[in-house]
């Protein structure tokens, strides 16, 4: 069985808020929803951008752990932001993640560039690259990276309310121990509100 340690990012608008309403994860054979109940929104070191992590998990733990419910070739996750900015109706955003899988899948991969191990064939990217939803981005610059795509679509008032991407899940070896890697996982037959198993929680 494969675990994934990923972190849904946003950063926020200079004047608004964010929120994350959903997290949509899709394989090759499975699709399910995990609601917005399962994480707890903090700020990263830097104070526009929004981390979620499991909301069971607090200190220094980011991101959650999520067990894949079968092997697969492809991997891709929507989370679904809400966004509040003066002025404006709140409206909402994608920020879909077409994860690169290493061949074979380990059991433990993170998107954590912090926690990557210093060995052949992890990703060449450095410490605190990773993928962030943009809302806003008049004032800031991209960082083109060699090989990873990023699309964004925007709204007629010019932000951004699609982002595809492209980014490497990194094996970690388990032996080692991680002060932000949470000990719990969430099993998505038991978190789920849809999934093509069949399996529901509690409704919102």
């Amino acid at each position: 069985m494969c675990t994934i340690h990923i972190t849904p990012r946003c950063r926020r608008p200079a004047r608004g808020q964010v929120f994350l309403k959903k997290l949509e994860v899709k394989g090759d054979s499975f699709s399910f929803t995990l609601p917005s109940r399962l994480f707890r929104l903090h700020p990263a070191p830097n104070p526009r951008v929004i981390y979620a992590s499991d909301a069971r998990t607090q200190g220094k733990v980011t991101g959650m752990r999520l067990l894949l419910p079968s092997s697969t070739d492809e991997l891709i996750t929507t989370a679904i932001w809400q966004v509040s900015v003066p002025d404006e109706a709140p409206f909402d955003v994608q920020h879909v993640i077409q994860w690169i899988l290493p061949s074979p899948l380990a059991s433990l991969m993170s998107d954590d560039t912090w926690l990557w191990p210093s060995v052949p064939g992890t990703p060449a990217l450095s410490a605190g690259d990773w993928p962030v939803m943009d809302t806003d981005p008049s004032t800031l610059r991209r960082v083109r990276r060699r090989s990873f795509s990023i699309i964004d679509n925007r709204n007629r008032k010019g932000y951004i309310t699609r982002r595809y991407q492209c980014f490497p899940l990194a094996p970690l070896p388990e032996d080692r121990k991680y002060d932000s890697l949470p000990d719990l996982v969430l099993h998505p037959e038991q978190e789920t509100i849809k999934c093509k198993e069949k399996h529901y929680s509690q409704p919102l």
